[in-house]
Order: structure tokens, then sequence, then C-alpha cells
């Protein structure tokens, strides 16, 4: 067997060391201030992100999956392990792949229009949320759902919030390299994966239990806002934090 055959000693220490940071920092629970349930924030998948922006989405979701999936496992959350493996590695993989794509920097066209287009996704779902929450408050009953649907004004304000820096991210283009502008487009489609796992687990878990389609989809759907808000916060700090690192770390050979 040739030593191209062996993971690189770096490539092992640096997923050690994210797992690591992934596993102690969802000790560190941020709760946030709402007139209704109980959102918070917690950096795990920040660190996902922020490892795959770094080095790779391979160094980064495996870092991920293993460091939040351990976390589950012996923490009392063993139920939720197989789906914290599977998403936190996605999210890695995906965020790494569309930062660095395979054609060279040089020749890259700038991904704006995607900027552009993930901004108005989240104005319009922050929109709809205030609209929403204007109109029928933050706790919405929902027939044949027991649990009703709870708007925090955290999770619209958190929306806007990213969708408002993506549109100046996408207006100011032109100003900053288009390596960052794929880190934002990657960091974006990571965390819009995670949305759509956590949906699509939930509601194949309560279709297996026996729950019909509608009551299925809308339960689901609950469980998302507390998602969205720490992929918010997920986008914007990994983001933030990447782009002094990398340019600290290209001093180095990584």
């Amino acid at each position: 067997m040739s030593r191209r055959d062996f993971v690189p000693i770096r490539t092992i220490v640096l997923i050690g060391l994210f797992a690591a940071i992934c596993y102690v920092s969802l000790y560190f629970m941020i709760p946030i201030p709402s007139p209704v349930g109980n959102p918070f924030l917690h950096m795990g998948n920040m660190f996902v992100i922020l490892a795959s922006l770094l080095f790779n989405g391979y160094i980064g979701g495996i870092s991920g999956s293993l460091g939040m999936g351990l976390f589950d496992l012996f923490n009392g959350f063993a139920v939720y392990a197989p789906k914290t493996f599977i998403l936190k590695f996605g999210i890695g993989l995906i965020t790494g792949k569309i930062a660095y794509p395979k054609n060279d920097e040089d020749s890259r066209v700038s991904p704006a229009r995607w900027i552009f287009a993930a901004s108005i996704f989240f104005i319009v779902v922050g929109v709809i949320l205030l609209i929403t929450t204007l109109a029928r408050g933050y706790v919405i009953a929902i027939p044949s759902v027991e649990k009703p649907l709870e708007i925090s004004p955290v999770l619209y304000i958190f929306s806007l919030i990213l969708g408002v820096l993506l549109l100046i991210a996408g207006v100011l283009a032109n100003r900053y390299s288009v390596e960052i502008q794929y880190a934002i487009i990657g960091a974006v489609a990571g965390i819009a994966f995670n949305l759509a796992g956590e949906f699509l687990f939930g509601f194949g878990t309560l279709l297996l239990a026996g729950s019909s389609f509608y009551p299925a989809i809308i339960a689901s759907a609950i469980s998302l806002p507390a998602t969205l808000i720490n992929g918010t916060f997920s986008i914007i700090v990994a983001v933030a934090l990447y782009i002094p690192l990398k340019k600290a770390l290209s001093k180095f050979e990584f």
C-alpha cells in the first residue's frame, strides 16, 4: 500500500480538532429572549461551515458529524444521533463543494446572482413571518395538529437581517474576491441543506409513526424556526471569521 493510500496526518488532526470544538460548543447554548417558545443559538453548525470554508467540505462534514453526533449519543439525545451524523456531514460537504468548485479560481464566474437570489428568499420569508404574526399573533393553532405553531420575533428578525446582509454582499460583489463570494453562497447552501434535511427527517419520522400526510407536513415545519435562527447565525459568523482566518492561514502551508 502506497503512502497516497493513507489519510494525511494533517487532515486527521484538523478533523479531530474541529470535531472536539463542535462537541464542546454544544454545551454553550445561548437562549434568546422571546415572548414565545425557547429559541436558542449554538455554534455547532457555524464551526462545521468554518472548517469547510477554511479547508474543505470533507474535513468540515466529518468533524461536524463526529463532534455533534457523539454529543447526541452521550448527552441523552441518542435518538437524534443518526440524523445528526447525516445532516452535519451534508452541511460540510455541500458548503465545501460549492465554495471550492473544480474550475480554476481565475476563471470562475461571479455567483452574485445566486447571492441576490438567496437574499430575496430570506427577505421574503422574513416579511411573510412578520405579516403572519401581525395578522394572527405569535402562537397559531392548526387544526389536527396538537402542538401550535410558535413564531418567535427573533425568527423574522434574523431572516431579514440575513437577507439584507446578502443583498448588500450582492451589490458590493465586485469589491471583494470571487473566493469570498463562493464562500458566502457555499455557507447559504449548507444551511439550506440542513433546513431541508430537518424537515424531511421530521416528516418521514411522523409518517412512519402513523401520522397522516398533512399533519406530518405542518408538524415538521413547526420545528424549523429554531433551525433557521441557528442557520442565520452560523452563516453570518462563519463567513465573518473565515475572511481574516483565511488570510492568516495563507501565510502557512495548509
